[in-house]
């Protein structure tokens, strides 16, 4: 094939070799520093995962027979093995747990026995799958070879193993030889004018980062230039004119999402900005058109588009009938998590938290096994099953993303990234040792942070205030010290560190009100206290709506808030018995949240 001989001309001409790994050609600015506990908040969540979902997924055997015994169960079966590895992968780079571990190696040893001769490595029966029925407009056939490439690689980053890599290329060869140049249009596989089939951008870049082989990342570009000739698709185009990501694809938000991932990764490894250029338009017309208060993106079911899993205009708001899927919020956080990477800007790491603490906790069970597929903003009960179904199998790679960026470092600058309680492990840069953070965060507004390196070090320290805060006091071992806010957002000081060290931080959480218009007029208001989205528990739908009527601006109704004595984070509407608690804790088998409240 043309694709095939191109790659290795030009391995012959620029001296690599296709088990040369290449650089990227635009680095990360931001680079995470290695966690080392989490408590708090995220450590709670995060051990709700650790110590129940996963081992409960892991024990029922489902993520692995739809491979030894295709078909699978449903058409998208295969997802979940490569989604259980990236965040069994990130636990146990925290954890160390050689029980998981083991759990990790078995599963990956039967997943690769499992792979056929031809490369194919699915759920699927043999007469439907994707070299077999290109032009399926109902297969997730490559759905399933997307996770499994990104799950087997994620593992074998930090677990290497030439199995993994030839099993990985061996997927990549046949869809190569099925969608090759000369061959289908994959836009013509699979569902939303093939938007689920074009997620593989990502997982096709990560195996060119891999390996070095040229013919992976032609073979990316060609998934772009399908894209792009497909009218009812054109993702990059509608981008770059700053069309609404309610048309490419149906707007289908979780696979739009993830194809922004692919486009930010040939980025890297192309440096084309139009590839970046489509990202940032995206990710501002989400955050601006369609993210909650809470930080989670919507959907709803319209005339327009395909299903309630899309995209939908502001006019379709209505706080009772959209969704917020698991699965977008995860693919939101985790764009964030990559953009902050990118820039070190502190803006996408304000959106990966204010979704992670509010909309996505909000989503998980006290328990642990339970997950919701599906919430919203305002409803009796969110429907916690414990079924194993995408969005359960999405969420534990959120939390894994977020904990292993608490801290990192840009510029020789050690950047806390988060007020989570949690342990850092310091690089030589640095002078070794650890960085500790204590918090009640984000229930309490102060921080206290101990450097603790191995020898006295000059460096800069810098940290992020949370949204909707402002910094109201730093004290350096008990004298008040001036942090100097940077052009990225962050608060820094440079000096020589060590032990004994101690910053305290306060911070101001404000008091806010945020409007929501809607179809026919509507309005609505919702409250946040510093990072945190403020809703009245129910337990059935309220007949009463306080502010029915109201024409008071942001400020005036961010007025009728007043504390409660004696309770955390909890306030009262003037002149009403109504309470407002935290998004997260206001979910249970019983009860849900009113986020939005109708003025009209």
């Amino acid at each position: 094939m043309k694709i095939i001989v191109l790659a290795a001309f030009a391995c012959v001409i620029i001296g690599t070799t296709p088990n040369d790994p290449p650089a990227a050609v635009i680095e990360n600015k931001w680079q995470p520093l290695p966690t080392l506990s989490e408590s708090g908040f995220l450590g709670h969540h995060i051990d709700l995962w650790r110590n129940s979902r996963l081992w409960y997924v892991y024990e029922s055997n489902f993520l692995l027979k739809g491979f030894e015994n295709p078909p699978g169960e449903h058409l998208w079966q295969g997802e979940h093995v490569g989604k259980w590895l990236h965040a069994a992968t990130l636990d146990y780079e925290t954890t160390h747990d050689p029980k998981l571990l083991k759990a990790m190696q078995e599963t990956v040893d039967r997943l690769l026995k499992a792979q056929l001769t031809n490369g194919y490595l699915g759920t699927y029966s043999e007469e439907k799958r994707f070299y077999k029925t290109p032009g399926d407009k109902t297969g997730w056939d490559i759905w399933t070879e997307r996770y499994t490439i990104y799950g087997l690689l994620a593992y074998e980053k930090h677990h290497p193993d030439p199995r993994i890599l030839e099993a990985c290329r061996k997927i990549g060869d046949l869809l190569i030889d099925t969608f090759g140049e000369e061959m289908n249009d994959i836009t013509k596989y699979g569902t939303r004018q093939g938007l689920s089939s074009t997620t593989l951008l990502e997982s096709i870049v990560m195996l060119y980062e891999r390996t070095g082989d040229k013919k992976y990342l032609e073979f990316a570009e060609q998934i772009v230039t399908w894209s792009e000739g497909n009218p009812k698709l054109r993702l990059m185009d509608a981008m770059l004119k700053n069309e609404s990501v309610v048309n490419p694809g149906d707007g289908k938000a979780y696979q739009l999402m993830s194809n922004l991932l692919g486009y930010y990764r040939l980025y890297r490894f192309t440096g084309n900005k139009k590839y970046l250029e489509t990202v940032l338009n995206a990710w501002k017309q989400i955050k601006d058109e369609h993210v909650l208060v809470n930080g989670g993106p919507w959907t709803r079911k319209m005339s327009y588009n395909a299903n309630k899993e899309c995209f939908a205009h502001q006019d379709a708001f209505d706080p009772w009938e959209i969704v917020v899927e698991n699965c977008c919020t995860t693919t939101w956080i985790q764009l964030n998590l990559h953009l902050l990477d990118l820039t070190g800007e502190a803006k996408y790491a304000d959106e990966a938290e204010k979704a992670l603490f509010n909309q996505f906790a909000g989503g998980q069970e006290a328990a642990g096994v339970d997950w919701c597929y599906y919430t919203k903003p305002n409803e009796i009960k969110p429907p916690y099953v414990p079924d194993i179904h995408c969005c359960a199998s999405s969420g534990p790679r959120a939390l894994e993303m977020f904990a292993r960026r608490l801290t990192g470092t840009i510029n020789k600058t050690v950047s806390i990234n988060s007020f989570t309680s949690s342990e850092i492990e310091l690089d030589k840069n640095s002078g070794g040792g650890k960085l500790v953070v204590r918090s009640e965060f984000p229930a309490n507004s102060i921080v206290s942070i101990t450097p603790e390196p191995t020898v006295p070090t000059d460096f800069n320290l810098e940290f992020r205030l949370p949204v909707n805060t402002t910094l109201k006091e730093t004290k350096l071992n008990g004298q008040k010290t001036a942090f100097v806010k940077n052009e990225r957002g962050y608060y820094q000081l440079q000096r020589k560190w060590k032990k004994g060290d101690r910053i305290i931080i306060s911070m101001n959480y404000l008091t806010k009100a945020w409007f929501q218009e809607g179809a026919t007029g509507k309005k609505w208001v919702a409250f946040t206290y510093g990072p945190i989205t403020l809703v009245e528990k129910i337990s059935q739908k309220p007949t009463t709506e306080p502010f029915k009527g109201s024409d008071l601006t942001a400020e005036q109704f961010a007025s009728t808030l007043e504390p409660v004595k004696g309770k955390t984070s909890t306030f009262s509407i003037k002149n009403t018995t109504i309470e407002l608690i935290p998004y997260a804790e206001a979910g249970s088998r019983s009860s849900g949240p009113r986020t939005y409240f109708e003025i009209k």
